[in-house]
């Protein structure tokens, strides 16, 4: 018989060719998602998507490694290359810290910094007297120097000054509040506010499009000034039709989903591109700054964002410093992401990092001790 007809068959060498295919995308994804800082939303808005994903994709290249491994293919070095270039990105979503923890001085500021959502804990309930009950008592507890608010609302139509109310309860001395808009014709007044017991020397709103997403303020303390600035920069406008795409155990794709899934991406595109401007400016008056800065807020983007990585160049980020973990600091129907943030400048001492966990609203607080000198 022919020595060919005797030859067992061979095994392909094609087998895991699809699979390696698939694998290449999203390394390709992965290293894509590298240019965030370099690429504004406005420049290429994609990577906004990216950026929210960055997780997800961290996994699943983590997934390919050991698959690889498993079968000694040589192929996990691919994906186990794109992770080390993704280092400094891993290190702004996910913190091991095991030194020792810095013992506190009379020297060391409490900075506490909430998304509140308007005092309410649900938008369906504006003027509810024992959330804000809640969350007074929430802070108070805290014993913080500074207290930062996104989203604080006070209802004077009604007769309540939630703002004064809260300063009062919180025996801070001095207080500074910028509305949200600079024509209200609402029932209600949207705020972003800051309390301290530190002199505020100066102040500054930021406004687009006659919204404010933020302030600065120069706070006189003991011999330093420092300049803070309490960030909101703007929402990605989600309702709860947005959040059910990802809260509905749904596989089926059909029309209604379809035309929802393009809403949600064109407002991630719309909002990312107002987002970058506002970046931008705050960048400026940063770099302007005659003044040590911090930086605290809700950026409604990941730590993979252009918003982020563009006001965090060169500053030195709270939970990099003494964070643990993948510090998620949103408390809502999407999957948990770092979308708030502490910022200091080079000459501050960050002595603690913490995400608090009250149930308050669909924002987790943060708490931060810092000394003004390294």
């Amino acid at each position: 018989m022919p020595k060919s007809l005797t030859k067992k068959p061979k095994k392909s060498i094609f087998r895991f060719r699809p699979l390696l295919w698939v694998n290449y995308g999203f390394i390709i994804l992965l290293l894509i998602t590298q240019l965030s800082p370099l690429l504004a939303p406005d420049i290429f808005w994609p990577l906004t998507i990216l950026a929210f994903a960055f997780p997800a994709l961290l996994i699943i290249n983590i997934v390919f490694v050991l698959f690889w491994l498993m079968f000694l293919k040589r192929y996990f070095l691919y994906s186990l290359l794109a992770l080390i270039l993704s280092y400094s990105l891993i290190l702004d979503h996910f913190q091991y810290q095991n030194s020792e923890p810095i013992e506190e001085t009379e020297n060391t500021i409490s900075l506490f910094s909430f998304n509140a959502r308007n005092l309410s804990n649900n938008n369906a309930y504006r003027g509810d007297k024992m959330i804000r009950n809640q969350i007074v008592e929430f802070v108070a507890d805290q014993s913080a120097e500074i207290i930062c608010f996104q989203e604080f609302q006070t209802y004077p139509t009604k007769g309540v000054r939630a703002e004064l109310d809260y300063k009062n309860r919180l025996a801070l001395a001095n207080m500074h509040i910028t509305p949200y808009l600079k024509e209200n014709t609402h029932e209600f007044l949207d705020l972003i506010v800051l309390y301290t017991k530190y002199p505020i020397l100066n102040s500054y709103d930021f406004y687009l499009d006659g919204k404010a997403y933020g302030f600065y303020v120069d706070l006189k303390i003991e011999k330093d000034t420092i300049r803070l600035f309490n960030l909101h920069l703007e929402s990605n406008h989600f309702n709860r039709s947005d959040y059910h795409i990802f809260t509905k155990n749904e596989t089926k794709i059909d029309t209604e989903k379809r035309n929802r899934i393009v809403r949600l991406i064109q407002k991630l595109k719309k909002y990312s591109i107002k987002r970058s401007f506002q970046a931008r400016t705050i960048k400026k008056e940063i770099d302007n700054s005659p003044y040590p800065v911090v930086v605290v807020g809700d950026f409604n983007d990941t730590p993979a964002s252009f918003a982020f990585q563009h006001i965090s160049n060169k500053m030195r980020d709270a939970f990099r410093e003494k964070g643990n973990g993948y510090s998620n600091t949103f408390n809502g129907d999407l999957p948990p992401m770092r979308i708030d943030y502490v910022l200091f400048a080079e000459n501050f001492k960050v002595v603690d990092y913490q995400v608090l966990k009250p149930d308050l609203s669909d924002h987790y607080p943060i708490l931060v001790k810092f000394e003004t000198g390294k």
